[in-house]
């Protein structure tokens, strides 16, 4: 019996001792856990933003900083995502004539179809816009995201309205975003349902 209480006793003291450490290692792990989760997360949206929108230098520090507070990792991850997002919507672009295509290519009607008639697009249009996309590469010409065919936007460099044709010096290749940006004066059209941002929100940890 007396044994019996002594290895309760025993027992006791070496639990007492085991909790405080217990709750420190649990503490110690969240925080490496968190911080090793948001490095990874800055790793791969570096490197995602570099390959996948090569035109856009994106300032990553100042939100950094700015967020470094923020205790929720999730949460500080999309606080930046945020602002990635507007530095891409605010991305200055200035539209500029484009290349034309060889010359050899060009078929015996395209001078009289590069002429807008009653804001009525040309007959050779899905040429054109094919043509178009294969000059630049499959990408958009503002963010330097590939796209496909059936994705691209084909938009002009000086409107319409303005005197602009369906020449392919007039003619440039954009993404979904891009293109909305672009032909959008309203900042709140400009935020919507914007594809870099559920692109981005898939590398949240």
């Amino acid at each position: 019996m007396h044994l019996d209480l002594d290895f309760i006793i025993s027992g006791s003291i070496i639990i007492l001792c085991i909790i405080p450490l217990y709750i420190y290692r649990k503490k110690v792990y969240k925080l490496f856990r968190r911080n090793g989760d948001f490095n990874s997360f800055l790793h791969d949206i570096r490197i995602h933003l570099k390959e996948t929108y090569p035109n856009i230098k994106f300032e990553l520090n100042n939100i950094i900083k700015k967020t470094e507070n923020e205790k929720d990792s999730k949460r500080r991850q999309i606080l930046i995502i945020e602002d990635l997002v507007s530095q891409f919507i605010d991305y200055e672009y200035e539209l500029q004539t484009q290349d034309c295509i060889d010359k050899d290519l060009l078929w015996s009607n395209y001078e009289a179809g590069s002429k807008p008639i009653n804001n009525r697009r040309p007959n050779d249009w899905i040429k054109r816009k094919d043509f178009t996309y294969r000059r630049d590469n499959c990408k958009c010409k503002r963010c330097g995201l590939k796209i496909s065919s059936s994705d691209a936007y084909v938009s002009f460099v000086k409107p319409l309205s303005k005197g602009g044709g369906y020449n392919f010096e007039n003619l440039i290749t954009l993404c979904s975003d891009c293109n909305k940006i672009l032909s959008s004066e309203s900042q709140e059209n400009r935020l919507r349902n914007s594809l870099i941002e559920e692109d981005l929100l898939k590398k949240v940890i």
